[in-house]
């Protein structure tokens, strides 16, 4: 019986001769297939969609119904688009029994795998079999010739089953474009009948088109009904040309209906709005909605890109202009700016804040404060005490110094000076040896501590490396790096 089916259905290719003559005559049925819906520039209302048949734009009225009133609208248009769309087929073909099933199954299947390249899709094969896996993603039709591996399968019996198992490894369609799924059978009766059901829930779940190419029977017609598919005759010879007609159909440009609605809503109120588009002449009602709302606008606005990129680079230069003029500043102590009387001064913050720094130093010269655990007795009695050891003044300077001579000057005039590489200190060194923050000098009641700042090359004081901060005399020099600083105080 199989044999004869195929013998019959080798002829199919006059079919699809006489379809690229007469391409009209063979169109299938017109029919409407929503797209998108774009209310961006609304009252302006852009609704692609896609038209199986040849569309003619006179004829038709366009309305709109807002609750319980109806509105038509003055005038609308049809606009063509440039672009193709792509026909991605998910095939699944039976294996053969002789040569000349082989070469009407491969002919089959490059005819249809040509339809998806031409419309810039792609296809997945799937060779049926009860026991062995065969599946091809992204064929293309110059594979399926006479040299391709075709596999040889006993007929499947349970084709259901087997057809569950390729719909397993196809992803959910979650865009507008056409994802097609094709299943070629010569069985007038399928064993596991009973499962038809959930494999068409299954199918609509992952919004799969369904087209069943097998001989007229209830279980075809229950399958493709129930998946709101099609379903074509094997065993007709017009049934091929109706196929390939309705997937050719499937792959020409879409078309865009333009208005402008006669309600003139506003966009940051909710509104539901139902439309319809009637022909009498050619049948056709085409029916769609489209909501407008408070964050679907906001959404709206944001994801254009004419709104989108110009806002991004204002606030992203906004930014940089905030920075750029904030990089100098240094918060301030308000306990210090009131200049409270000694006798009320508290000595907790600064002992906190010798404290870390002491905890700093412990962790880089641990090894080295351990064995000069007497220092650091001293550095503490020094951060408790309430008068630090050394002299007071009122004016003091760091005097560059190269050779005999000293050259720059520069004023210790802030509370806390810092020094480093960096361009935001007070003092920049510039020595490829010298960190960022290397190190600083804190006035302290007319005392002047230096600190090094954990940095990798330290600093010398009087050419003995510093260990702990310390108060700073007059003609005392201090190397960073490679440049000599000399302190003068008075």
């Amino acid at each position: 019986m199989e044999n004869n089916l195929r013998k019959h259905l080798y002829s199919f290719s006059n079919w699809l001769f006489l379809s690229i003559l007469f391409p009209a005559v063979l169109t299938a049925n017109p029919g409407f297939k929503l797209r998108s819906i774009d209310v961006r520039a609304y009252p302006e209302v852009k609704i692609r969609f896609h038209s199986n048949g040849i569309l003619d734009p006179n004829g038709f009225v366009l309305s709109e119904q807002l609750e319980s009133n109806r509105r038509f609208t003055e005038s609308f248009r049809f606009e063509k688009t440039d672009s193709k769309n792509p026909i991605h087929l998910y095939l699944s073909i039976p294996s053969y029994t002789d040569a000349e099933d082989r070469r009407w199954i491969i002919q089959l299947a490059n005819q249809l795998v040509k339809i998806s390249e031409q419309s810039g899709g792609s296809t997945q094969l799937q060779i049926q079999s009860d026991t062995n896996k065969h599946s091809f993603e992204r064929i293309r039709s110059n594979v399926l010739d006479i040299s391709f591996p075709f596999p040889k399968e006993p007929a499947p019996v349970y084709p259901i089953r087997n057809w569950e198992n390729f719909l397993e490894t196809i992803k959910g369609n979650q865009s507008s474009e056409d994802h097609i799924l094709v299943f070629v059978s010569f069985a007038s009766e399928w064993q596991d009948r009973f499962e038809i059901p959930e494999l068409a829930k299954r199918i609509r779940e992952k919004n799969l088109q369904l087209i069943v190419l097998a001989p007229s029977s209830l279980e075809a017609t229950k399958l493709a009904s129930y998946a709101n598919g099609k379903h074509y005759s094997i065993t007709k010879s017009d049934s091929y040309a109706d196929l390939f007609s309705y997937l050719r159909g499937l792959g020409q440009p879409d078309f865009e209906l333009v208005y402008e609605s006669p309600w003139k809503l506003s966009q940051w109120k909710t509104n539901l709005v139902f439309a319809n588009l009637v022909s009498v002449d050619q049948g056709i009602r085409f029916e769609f909605q489209y909501e407008l709302s408070l964050f679907r606008s906001l959404y709206l606005k944001l994801s254009d890109p004419l709104f989108f990129f110009p806002v991004s680079l204002f606030l992203i230069f906004l930014c940089l202009a905030a920075l750029y003029y904030l990089r100098g500043f240094e918060e301030t102590n308000q306990k210090e700016n009131q200049n409270p009387p000694p006798s009320q001064q508290s000595l907790v913050p600064e002992f906190f804040e010798r404290k870390e720094e002491l905890q700093v130093y412990d962790r880089m010269y641990g090894e080295t404060l351990e064995r000069a655990a007497r220092d650091r007795e001293i550095a503490v009695a020094i951060a408790e005490k309430e008068s630090l050891p050394g002299t007071a003044y009122s004016y003091a300077v760091l005097m560059r110094r190269e050779g005999n001579q000293n050259t720059d000057q520069f004023q210790l005039q802030f509370d806390e000076v810092t020094i480093g590489s960096w361009e935001s200190n007070h003092l920049v060194i510039s020595d490829p040896t010298v960190a960022g923050l290397h190190a600083k000098i804190k006035n302290r009641k007319g005392k002047y501590i230096l600190f090094d700042c954990v940095s990798e090359t330290g600093v010398y004081l009087n050419g003995k490396k510093l260990l702990r901060p310390k108060v700073l005399h007059n003609l005392d020099e201090i190397q960073i790096g490679k440049t000599i600083l000399s302190f003068r105080g008075r």
